[in-house]
């Protein structure tokens, strides 16, 4: 299968780390395109023009990172990233929710910034940035609602989207300092972003 990616996309990363989470590598082939210039090979297999994409063996194409990073779970290897039932399942699922939330915003924002000067909002650039601003502390109120120390050994598919979400922060938005806004997550980063499948699939 092939899967069709972007190295600078946050939502090819989270399904390449899955990749790598669930060993993977040699199942699947990694085909890195850019989407704003609607390849054919990828408006192909997604007429959006979007990554990520996975061309099945059967021919069938899955969009959405989401559905992408399940589908791999599900048939991937043992063991799952993502608990079939219970509150573990609803934790990783609501975690996947606001990171995903987190991710569309700062995507949003660097989207806005490359449009030509006299057409950008500035209005809307601020208030993804102010989303971002209130996000992050939720987010580490998501991933210890108890107040329990992080466990990087844990890493689970919310997680995977928890950790993309802030390498993106990183990549595109320093200058927001998300890790003042939330200091016991930016310590459990730091851990997790040290996992090979974090380190392999780095922005760039």
């Amino acid at each position: 299968m092939k899967l069709y990616v972007n190295g600078t996309s946050p939502y090819a990363r989270k399904v390449l780390v899955v990749v790598q989470e669930k060993g993977l590598e040699s199942a699947v082939e990694t085909v890195f395109c850019d989407p704003w210039s609607d390849p054919a090979a990828l408006l192909a297999v997604n007429p959006l023009s979007k990554v990520p994409a996975l061309d099945l063996e059967d021919g069938t194409t899955l969009v959405d990172s989401d559905l992408i990073a399940e589908w791999l779970d599900a048939s991937g290897p043992a063991p799952r990233l993502l608990a079939p039932i219970g509150p573990a399942r609803w934790r990783a699922l609501r975690l996947a929710a606001l990171a995903r939330g987190v991710t569309d915003a700062a995507f949003a924002a660097v989207v806005e910034g490359r449009r030509p000067e006299a057409e950008r909002s500035a209005g809307w650039v601020s208030r993804q940035t102010a989303a971002l601003r209130r996000a992050v502390p939720a987010l580490e109120k998501a991933r210890f609602p108890d107040g329990e120390p992080g466990e990087p050994e844990h890493f689970d598919l919310g997680d995977i989207g928890l950790a993309v979400a802030l390498a993106y922060l990183d990549f595109r938005h320093a200058a927001l300092g998300w890790r003042s806004l939330a200091p016991r997550l930016a310590d459990w980063y730091d851990e997790v972003g040290r996992r090979p499948s974090m380190q392999a699939t780095a922005f760039g």
